[in-house]
């Protein structure tokens, strides 16, 4: 019963402190009162005022007799610093991003700190623990496992510190409205990518992820449109049309994953088969892996990437892509965390950028192909 009740003041302590850091209440305002509280978590007034108590403790809060409960002006130093947390810096798509994030950052005279983490959430978490105390905010490509955010990313949220998410999340519904985030519109990218590989000819389908990829939205999203666009053309989509490599290569975006997956690929004769994979580098893996194999590409597989990252368009690779906007996602998360920093923001932010597609050479529209091979 005691822990019962523990459990209820600290549901309503912590979406009180999470609407005052997502900056639904701002400095000054007067919150709900008691029995408004007490009306919407369906507790009793007793719980309430125990966590108004806490949240008074804590300074975020402060009573006025008769008047109610207000925001507390909480004065904070700027430190003009900010962290960005993600894989890898040096891989080309994170260094298009960081481009973004700088130059607005530069601008506006902060200074940007830089930390890779691998993919490791014990690193991403030593990162975050080390820096929460001395920036401004943070702009983090989060690590995922099982489908949760890392000790550090937890951290974050149950503090006062500013974080836009970018590129991925895992699961909205764990962020309860207290972050923002810059992702690409996945799901219309899924659909284009699947269209044209119907529209190419293909008659065959499967879907390369890496790892637990399926836990993070931004892949099931992709996931989702693609079996949309193939649904429009009568193709039942079943879960052996989804492949999922190892994830031994994350510093390189997967791509000696995605060669290894080729092990797995076999288009039937007379059946040319269309691959949707996940990100560019997995799937220039994969096309080199089924070259290996003496595989026609793109006459017996055609394969449509994710990112358009700079190796997708040399010569020899040309890979056909779902474009991002990568720069310029850099920048949309630099000025939202911006507006968080200066409490400028009237709450979360979360913008979806649009995608294009760019068709290359390993898909073509199979009827303009002379003598296929099989």
């Amino acid at each position: 019963m005691i822990s019962e009740t523990i459990q209820k003041y600290e549901k309503v302590k912590d979406a009180i402190k999470k609407s005052i850091i997502s900056g639904k209440y701002k400095n000054g305002d007067l919150i709900p009162s008691e029995n408004e509280l007490v009306r919407e978590f369906k507790v009793s007034k007793q719980t309430v005022l125990k966590a108004l108590g806490v949240l008074v403790n804590e300074g975020l809060v402060f009573r006025r007799q008769g008047k109610g409960t207000f925001v507390s002006e909480i004065s904070r130093e700027v430190k003009r610093r900010i962290a960005v947390i993600v894989f890898h810096s040096d891989n080309s798509y994170y260094s298009k991003i960081i481009k973004g994030v700088e130059q607005v950052m530069t601008d506006s005279s902060f200074d940007t700190i830089l930390c890779n983490s691998e993919g490791n959430a014990q690193r991403e978490t030593e990162h975050i623990k080390r820096l929460l105390d001395t920036v401004d905010g943070f702009i983090l490509s989060p690590v995922v496992r099982a489908g949760e955010y890392s000790e550090g990313v937890r951290k974050i949220l149950d503090s006062c510190v500013p974080l836009t998410f970018l590129s991925n999340i895992a699961n909205e519904n764990q962020l309860n409205g207290s972050a923002d985030y810059v992702i690409p519109d996945d799901c219309v990218g899924g659909f284009m990518a699947g269209r044209h590989l119907v529209e190419c000819g293909y008659k065959d389908f499967k879907f390369l992820t890496a790892g637990d990829g399926l836990k993070f939205d931004t892949v099931r999203e992709r996931l989702r449109g693609f079996k949309f666009a193939l649904a429009q053309d009568g193709v039942v989509f079943d879960s052996g049309m989804v492949v999922e490599s190892s994830a031994s290569d994350a510093h390189n975006g997967y791509e000696a994953d995605g060669y290894k997956a080729a092990e797995k690929i076999l288009p039937e004769p007379k059946k040319p088969l269309g691959i949707f994979a996940v990100g560019d580098q997995i799937g220039i893996g994969l096309m080199r892996g089924l070259k290996e194999k003496g595989i026609k590409i793109p006459e017996e597989v055609g394969i449509c990437g994710f990112d358009d990252i700079d190796l997708a368009r040399q010569w020899g690779i040309e890979l056909t892509t779902i474009a991002q906007k990568k720069t310029e996602s850099g920048m949309k998360a630099a000025e939202i965390l911006l507006r968080k920093i200066k409490n400028t923001s009237s709450g979360p932010e979360h913008i979806t950028m649009p995608v294009e597609l760019i068709k290359r050479k390993t898909t073509m529209k199979l009827s303009e192909i002379s003598n296929i091979v099989r």
